[in-house]
């Protein structure tokens, strides 16, 4: 029985890909300053190859991919990357997926519990709940705004907890592998994956990285869940896309 659904923001309800590309023009620039010849398209291809393997942070990386051995230049580029992030952050135009609307509209009339799970800044957060988004929702803070992030098993706890459901009866709807599909597996959770953004390229390397569902478009979220909610073994995992 399923009774809530806990949504990522980044990949699930906010498209995030400009800020990843924009990243990736930024490490090519600065490569090319160092003397180092890359396209933004070559940074790309490094960035998916970690990506692919999970790496907690791929433009890192791909950085680090690009300037080894050398510590002391990657280290000063990580700073000014990091820089350039926190600026980009602070002025970026959110947007809603297509469709998430709709599928959440959808999820809140067939009486689930809704709350958000999601790594982002408070600046976000006031956004989601300014757009309206979240009304309704039983939890709307996000990691900056609780002091903890994903993955860290606390931070599911916590949200399982202010809302009052237990992990076998919530489901968690991600983008990424790593910090969404395998903590809530862990802690017992079902979980469906939202195919977005560079995190598409994820492959899994165990089975309790592989979601119980995995969907390409919002508008397949409500059918997605409604499945779990029919299923008794949380140890299977369908290897449809809806």
């Amino acid at each position: 029985m399923v009774k809530a659904v806990l949504l990522d923001a980044g990949g699930v309800i906010l498209v995030e890909d400009p800020e990843y590309e924009a990243w990736e023009a930024f490490i090519a620039q600065e490569l090319r300053n160092w003397g180092i010849e890359v396209t933004t398209e070559d940074v790309r291809r490094t960035v998916k190859g970690y990506v692919q393997r999970l790496d907690q942070d791929a433009w890192l990386a791909a950085l680090w991919h690009y300037l080894r051995p050398d510590v002391r230049r990657f280290r000063d580029m990580k700073e000014r990357f990091r820089a350039f992030q926190r600026e980009w952050l602070s002025r970026r135009e959110h947007r809603l997926r297509d469709g998430i609307r709709d599928a959440i509209a959808v999820l809140r009339s067939a009486g689930y519990i809704l709350a958000l799970a999601a790594n982002q800044d408070e600046r976000t957060g006031q956004f989601l709940r300014r757009s309206g988004i979240t009304e309704g929702f039983a939890w709307d803070l996000v990691s900056a705004e609780m002091g903890i992030g994903k993955p860290a098993p606390l931070f599911f706890r916590i949200i399982l907890d202010a809302i009052d459901v237990p992990p076998s009866q919530a489901v968690m709807v991600g983008d990424r592998l790593d910090n969404d599909i395998l903590p809530a597996r862990i802690l017992g959770m079902w979980t469906v994956r939202m195919l977005a953004g560079p995190y598409r390229d994820q492959i899994p390397p165990t089975r309790l990285h592989c979601p119980h569902r995995t969907v390409i478009h919002p508008r397949a979220l409500p059918e997605a869940i409604a499945s779990l909610c029919n299923s008794t073994d949380q140890g299977r995992v369908s290897a449809g896309r809806l």
